[in-house]
């Protein structure tokens, strides 16, 4: 919290403003601390149980098993291919499936009779668990990666979709009257009003659709794949390797939160208009 005098530029009265900032708040960082201490304390709990004899060693391995395999899966030789691979299944299901639900968004939320006509067949393509799409994309698109990207395009661009029709139809109507009393054209229109609108719930899509787009492309390699980290998890699970499996998992873990936290950086450079102190 912070206090700000400034001007009245009518009365030219100073008038003093508590400014309350996010970045500085103690709680911001009290919260931090406890968040730090719950995850120490769980991982504490989980290398506790297998060394005590509650758990079995296959069914959980201890923390410190887990790292070791972490250590080793680094280790290996063939594990850049398989990260690459993998890598590359999700980030192109996720640009392409990105723009297919933005463009398919924008023309359910602009366009009331695409809408009614497309929308319910969007809906009940939606319901389908996409685990049964699998065979016939492998049947499509191959044993390669195009089967993997195109599993990823499938599960990840529903939530963008959704969230782009949804952000344009929530415009106020109050705005779009201002806006046309202004003799805006419609192409005015949606790009300064619409469009910065949605804007935050678009984004929020995106995110989601980029860990739809890890669960796609490890779904694939599930399915039929000789390299990735679906791959290795499969195959690991398959010895009982379970400490080899969690390290899989930690390396997919921690790739989907530095693509999260790295849209997450990029949408506070290009939605500047949120701001993320608020006048008290």
């Amino acid at each position: 919290m912070s206090t700000y005098t400034v001007t009245d530029q009518d009365t030219g009265a100073e008038v003093e403003l508590d400014v309350y900032t996010r970045d500085k708040d103690p709680e911001r960082w009290k919260w931090r601390a406890i968040a730090i201490v719950v995850v120490l304390t769980f991982l504490l709990i989980w290398e506790l149980l297998p060394r005590l004899g509650l758990v079995s060693t296959i069914i959980l391995p201890p923390v410190t098993e887990v790292w070791a395999g972490l250590m080793e899966l680094l280790g290996q030789e063939t594990f850049p291919n398989h990260l690459r691979v993998t890598l590359i299944e999700m980030l192109f299901g996720f640009v392409i499936g990105t723009l297919i639900g933005f463009a398919s968004g924008v023309a359910l939320g602009v366009w009331e009779s695409v809408k009614k006509s497309v929308y319910p067949l969007v809906v009940a393509f939606q319901s389908l668990p996409k685990i049964v799409l699998a065979p016939l994309l492998i049947t499509w698109f191959g044993y390669g990666i195009e089967s993997k990207i195109a599993m990823a395009v499938v599960i990840s661009f529903f939530p963008v979709l959704i969230n782009t029709m949804v952000g344009l139809e929530t415009v106020p109507d109050e705005a779009r009257q201002l806006m046309r009393s202004l003799r805006a054209s419609k192409g005015q229109v949606f790009r300064k009003l619409s469009l910065p609108h949605a804007a935050p719930l678009i984004m929020a899509g995106i995110k989601t659709g980029l860990t739809f787009a890890v669960i796609g492309a490890i779904v694939g390699e599930f399915v039929g794949s000789s390299e990735g980290l679906g791959y290795l998890l499969h195959a690991y699970g398959f010895q009982l390797r379970i400490d080899k499996v969690f390290a899989v998992i930690v390396v997919l873990s921690l790739i989907g939160a530095l693509l999260y936290f790295a849209i997450d950086w990029l949408e506070k450079r290009l939605i500047y208009w949120r701001s993320d102190t608020t006048l008290v």
